[in-house]
């Protein structure tokens, strides 16, 4: 997050659909994403990061080179999409049985 956006990557990322969770997510709270170029400067002044992973769901970057990013606490925004992200796990609407027979 810098200056109350959310910016990803369009290229050098596994546009999965975690990721594109993660923007809808986003999107729906009302937060503002956009994808494009991220200048490395714009990391170093983020005041919150986070990766995305079929595995880790959204996990908040606490530290980048030894630093903290922000206070070095998950931020609000983070813990919002992270904690949405795991919600939908539950709903009916989002969840398909498979059926293995």
């Amino acid at each position: 997050m810098v200056d109350d956006v959310l910016y990803t990557p369009v290229r050098g990322v596994l546009e999965g659909i975690t990721r594109r969770t993660a923007i809808e997510i986003a999107k729906d709270l009302g937060i503002k994403v956009a994808v494009g170029e991220v200048p490395v400067e714009d990391l170093y002044r983020s005041t919150e990061i986070f990766l995305t992973s079929t595995a880790g769901g959204v996990m908040p970057v606490a530290t980048l080179d030894g630093k903290p990013v922000g206070n070095g606490n998950p931020g609000p925004v983070t813990t919002k999409i992270r904690d949405r992200y795991w919600e939908l796990h539950s709903d009916p609407n989002y969840s398909h049985e498979v059926d293995y027979t």
